[in-house]
């Protein structure tokens, strides 16, 4: 997997605790550099088992904050909500002769490879494959389930209009009602390498893929079958 170390914005710094500010001689305080490194590579080892590419962002400090240099090895360590996508914070502490601690904003990104729509659809609108295309998109803001594969997503219903460009999840999306309870379809049953079909009535909703009951009208036997398009129901 390929991360992206590169580092965007200027995020502050969000939390000081127990710090010894050092005054006078910069030779003797913490280089900033030196502590956003080591936040930066806390975080990529995080990150790195992640699905996906992820990018890592870590604030600047404020400028004015002086630290004094730690006689030991800087330690970093996962805040108590730890990391996930978008933002977080990782803390910092010096164990040495003048210890101190401090937590750093980071800011990560995870992208995959996510379905969206090519064009824009109107609440209601049964989704086919020209309406749709895979790209690399940052997906740490989404809370919901994305789709990665088309195939997936063809034969599903907007909830609402949903404009160009955007991540399909399944908070956009719901599954189309192919067949209605009541109302007529044909039954395709493949006997002997031979499709035969048959007039049914449906007895319950349902969308692609579902299994449903249906009713055979020539002879009044009930069989269950799978949905295989609109008014059509597939049994074995």
């Amino acid at each position: 997997m390929g991360i992206n170390r590169r580092k965007i914005g200027t995020l502050g710094l969000l939390l000081i605790l127990s710090c010894k500010p050092v005054v006078g001689d910069e030779q003797l305080s913490e280089s900033h550099d030196v502590i956003r490194a080591a936040v930066e590579q806390h975080a990529l080892a995080q990150v790195d088992d992640w699905v996906g590419r992820a990018e890592v962002s870590v604030g600047r400090l404020d400028s004015r904050l002086r630290l004094a240099r730690c006689d030991r090895a800087l330690e970093t360590y996962d805040s108590p909500n730890a990391l996930s996508g978008g933002r977080g914070v990782v803390g910092v502490r010096c164990t040495g002769s003048s210890p101190w601690k401090l937590y750093v904003p980071v800011q990560i990104a995870t992208f995959d490879q996510v379905v969206v729509s090519r064009r824009p659809l109107v609440r209601g609108q049964v989704v086919n494959a020209n309406d749709l295309i895979v790209k690399e998109k940052d997906t740490s803001g989404l809370h919901k389930p994305y789709y990665s594969d088309v195939a997936d997503v063809v034969g599903l219903r907007s909830k609402r209009a949903i404009d160009r460009g955007t991540t399909l999840h399944a908070g956009l999306l719901k599954r189309a009602r192919l067949v209605k309870r009541g109302s007529r379809v044909e039954i395709v049953a493949r006997l002997n390498g031979l499709d035969v079909r048959m007039r049914g009535e449906a007895l319950s909703d349902g969308g692609r893929g579902d299994r449903i009951r249906v009713k055979n009208l020539s002879s009044g036997r009930v069989i269950t079958g799978t949905i295989a398009a609109s008014g059509l129901v597939q049994v074995d």
